[in-house]
């Protein structure tokens, strides 16, 4: 390649009429004799020195990239035929081995009846936009990426206005529109008419307050598309220019419902433990209480003791071990308290539906006065000698007040009642259903001891369906 005052003539001094800063070459192609002349630059933006190479059309586009070359050739083979600019990038091959990104653009071209011509344009180094063009691009596809997979909306608004600018495809599965008719009329109004009115103001204000430099978590109900209400908590936070100025607010809308729902249950879970809890205290005092009342003996109250509080234990263990929204039925509860005070089956006789749901709230005092009931009768009735007999029958009826409740119906039957002991106080479990049952659970009850057993009935309100 030559400079253009070793190209000579005309060529050599268009070329210098069109020299430009680097990065920019202008250049003059001769096209019979396929020479060239352009500005220094130009041998800067090919990569040869003036001493070395000799400009030629053939010899620029060999290092012309393969899959770009025929844009050139049919840029150049046209140049002249249609109005305005043509322009062609490609990728050029440097004599280093480095690829650049170069425009070339040709002006025109002029041509007589003898002459193939001349044609006259620019060559630009396009390289470092390309790769700004190009980072842009892909930061901004990583982003479309990231917000089309995200659970969560993504969206940002312009501050002064507060239109939507981006919506993420979240939208249309949280809030069950369109995010494409959302983006088509983009107003702060259009989103706050699916949000409740009672929380749109508490929208507003956290808006204005991001506006303002802050950052702003708000938890609000949204009206859905198929009408159902959900609770979105919103992330928003401000955008800044390069002078620290809010120019737009972004968000993130997370749909918070079950987590709203999950608290509310742990505050009611919390609620009716602490009430069971001050229950639980309550009945472990009186059972002390009335345990010491009735035994003579340090070793007696053990016991008898110890046998009242593990009946409140297993009370508590059946609990425990329910899962959400399920209860402690009857037929559980009496069938823990036979096994614990090893009834042989042989002598009892059971009765009744199985799957009868029992409130929470009458389950402790219920299973004390199952506990003592099957502990007289192994003391004292039917199961302290192997020929006695215990029927236990139940069933759902109503009373004449619509009220359900469960009835049970204890009955012994045994050849001789074993007496306690002369002297013993006694009578607690008797107490207990006869004044405790119906004073706390709205029970009706009847309690004999006859010669051959205890002869009980308990009727137990239920929970109404």
């Amino acid at each position: 390649m030559t400079t253009p005052a070793e190209a000579g003539g005309e060529d050599g001094a268009a070329g210098s009429r069109i020299a430009r800063p680097a990065h920019l070459a202008g250049w003059v192609w001769h096209v019979a004799s396929d020479t060239i002349a352009w500005s220094d630059s130009g041998f800067d933006i090919g990569g040869f020195r003036p001493s070395v190479v000799a400009p030629d059309m053939h010899g620029f586009l060999s290092r012309v990239h393969e899959q770009d070359r025929g844009r050139m050739q049919a840029l150049l083979s046209r140049t002249g035929e249609e109005r305005g600019d043509s322009t062609c990038q490609f990728r050029y091959w440097l004599p280093d081995g480095q690829q650049r990104q170069l425009l070339l653009r040709t002006l025109f071209r002029l041509r007589d009846a003898h002459d193939l011509g001349k044609v006259a344009g620019t060559l630009h180094d396009v390289t470092g936009h390309v790769d700004v063009e190009r980072a842009l691009h892909e930061s901004m596809a990583r982003f479309a990426q990231f917000g089309e997979a995200a659970s969560d909306v993504l969206w940002i608004r312009n501050a002064q206005t507060f239109r939507l600018e981006y919506l993420s495809q979240a939208f249309d599965h949280l809030y069950g529109c369109d995010r494409g008719t959302m983006l088509a009329n983009p107003t702060l109004e259009k989103w706050t008419s699916l949000i409740l009115r009672e929380d749109r103001h508490r929208v507003r204000e956290a808006l204005e307050r991001v506006r303002a430099g802050e950052r702003v978590v708000i938890e609000y109900r949204i009206r859905r598309g198929d009408g159902t209400i959900r609770w979105m908590r919103n992330t928003k936070f401000p955008l800044l220019d390069c002078e620290g100025r809010v120019v737009r607010i972004g968000g993130i809308g997370h749909d918070a419902t079950e987590e709203k729902e999950a608290s509310e249950r742990a505050q009611v879970l919390m609620a009716e433990l602490q009430h069971r809890t001050r229950n639980l205290m309550a009945v472990v005092h009186a059972v002390a209480d009335r345990t010491l009342d009735e035994c003579t003996t340090l070793a007696e109250f053990r016991d008898s003791y110890r046998s009242r509080i593990t009946a409140i234990a297993r009370v508590h263990t059946l609990l425990s071990s329910l899962d959400e929204g399920r209860t402690v039925t009857f037929d559980r509860l009496l069938l823990e308290e036979l096994q614990a005070h090893g009834a042989d089956r042989a002598q009892v006789v059971l009765d009744g539906p199985g799957g009868v749901g029992l409130e929470s709230a009458t389950l402790q005092t219920l299973a004390l006065a199952l506990h003592e009931l099957m502990t007289n009768a192994t003391k004292y009735g039917a199961l302290a000698a192997g020929s006695g007999r215990l029927a236990v029958r139940w069933r759902r009826h109503r009373r004449e007040d619509g009220t359900p409740v469960l009835k049970v119906e204890w009955s012994e039957a045994c050849s001789e009642v074993v007496r306690p002991e002369p002297g013993r106080k006694g009578g607690y479990g008797r107490e207990l259903i006869e004044r405790a049952l119906p004073y706390q659970l709205k029970a009706r009850t009847s309690y004999e001891l006859t010669d051959h057993g205890v002869e009980c009935v308990i009727e137990v309100p239920l929970r109404r369906r």
